[in-house]
């Protein structure tokens, strides 16, 4: 009896063991190094489409299903709208948009990133003056199919124009008498 209790007592470790190894998975390799650096240079060669007014070029780094949330707009939501967008901005006369990526952050699953950094937009108005606006964005980044990494989320906004300068409150008449300048 005590032959067949170990013998059972071993047959079922065993068996464990052997479920156990068929459950586990390989480790994942970690290619987040890698996809940080596929993603700046995707972002660096968006920027330079932008600058370059290419529109088919600016579109190409979004993903079918992609969504635009613009500063002050409504969110884009499909690839007609996305191209509207992009041809109206692309068009207006200046320097156009160029943008820099401050950090990427891939997730550990490696088919998910963020990224984000500042953008300026120099537009010419009709006699030529250059009006710079500068921003933040984000964009969150998915694995395609096919390896590559394309924008699924793309968002900016404006850091917006200082505040202007308050005028000088006048002194009160009286307290104008009892003072001297100080230039």
């Amino acid at each position: 009896m005590r032959r067949i209790s170990t013998t059972l007592l071993v047959s079922a470790a065993l068996g464990a063991v052997f479920v156990a190894g068929c459950n586990s998975t390989a480790p994942v390799k970690d290619t987040r190094a890698a996809d940080e650096a596929v993603i700046r240079a995707a972002s660096k060669a968006w920027s330079d489409a932008t600058k370059a007014k290419d529109l088919d070029k600016t579109l190409s780094f979004y993903s079918n299903d992609a969504i635009q949330m613009t500063d002050q707009g409504p969110n884009v939501l499909d690839k007609i709208q996305l191209r509207a967008g992009w041809q109206t901005m692309l068009a207006l006369p200046g320097p156009g948009l160029t943008f820099q990526t401050t950090a990427v952050d891939v997730a550990k699953s490696g088919d998910i990133a963020s990224e984000y950094g500042t953008y300026d937009f120099a537009v010419a108005d009709s006699k030529g003056k250059i009006n710079d606006q500068k921003g933040k964005f984000v964009v969150i980044w998915k694995k395609q199919s096919d390896g590559s990494w394309k924008a699924a989320i793309d968002i900016n906004n404006t850091d917006g124009r200082p505040p202007a300068p308050h005028p000088s409150k006048p002194e009160p008449h009286h307290a104008a008498k009892h003072h001297k300048s100080h230039h």
